[in-house]
This record gives structure tokens, C-alpha cells and sequence, in this order.
């Protein structure tokens, strides 16, 4: 198990870390245009996938290098804490908190140095078909 330094180092249960399970489901761009043809009362003008940095945002003049990957990675964890931490702290405790964030910023520096952390973003152009 790749958790199971959390619970040799008396942070989270065993059980809690086997019991946690976020189900995801993400769809096709050729799903969702689909889905909104079947509906029916849009049209698509356009549609695309724009790859984004995870730190979009943190560094405006586009050089994602000239800021300091210590700076760019707290930037990310913060904005996974705010995502993540009700969520987590539902089910293993608000103790922990500080520590896993601290932690996951440290593994955002190491990913940093081996690959481009990004996402895709749908983008999509509809126009209300009128009856």
C-alpha cells in the first residue's frame, strides 16, 4: 500500500486510508457534445481542449521557470486545500491537516522536476437553438 507511511507514522488509521474512495468520471469531449445534441436546445459553435499548468495564473508573463518552484508548488497546495480540505477533514480530522498539505506541496516540487503538471479544461461555445 503507497499510503502506508501515513499510518507507520501514527497519522491515519489504516482503515481510514483503505475506507477513503473518491469516484471520478470524466468524460469524452465526444460524450459531452452528445449529451448536449440529445438534449437539444443547443447548438455547438465550437469546442476544444486547452491544456492549463496547474500554477496558471501564479506567474503572468508566461515563464512558468523565472518563479521558484518552492513558491509555485505552495501555490498549487493552497489551492488543493481549498478544494480538498472539508473534504478530507470530514474523514480523517482536522489535526492533520497542516502536515498533509505540507506534504503535498513537498511531492508537487519533486513531480515538478520530472514532468509539466497540467489538466485539461473543456472549452465549449453553445448557442440557444429558440422554438
Amino acid at each position: 500500500m503507497k499510503y502506508k507511511a501515513y499510518t507507520l507514522q501514527g497519522l491515519v488509521e489504516e482503515e481510514k486510508i483503505d475506507s477513503f474512495n473518491i469516484p471520478t468520471y470524466e468524460a469524452t469531449m465526444e460524450e459531452i457534445r452528445h449529451v448536449i445534441r440529445e438534449e437539444g436546445s443547443f447548438f455547438i459553435q465550437e469546442s476544444e481542449i486547452v491544456i492549463v499548468p496547474w500554477d496558471e495564473g501564479r506567474n503572468e508573463d508566461g515563464d512558468e521557470f523565472s518563479v521558484d518552484e518552492n513558491i509555485r508548488a505552495e501555490f498549487i497546495a493552497s489551492y488543493a486545500r481549498a478544494a480538498m480540505e472539508p473534504l478530507l477533514a470530514a474523514k480523517f480530522g482536522t489535526k492533520i491537516m497542516n502536515e498533509l498539505f505540507i506534504r503535498f506541496r513537498k511531492k508537487v516540487v519533486e513531480l515538478m522536476k520530472v514532468e509539466r503538471l497540467e489538466y485539461a479544461n473543456l472549452m465549449i461555445s453553445l448557442t440557444k437553438i429558440c422554438s
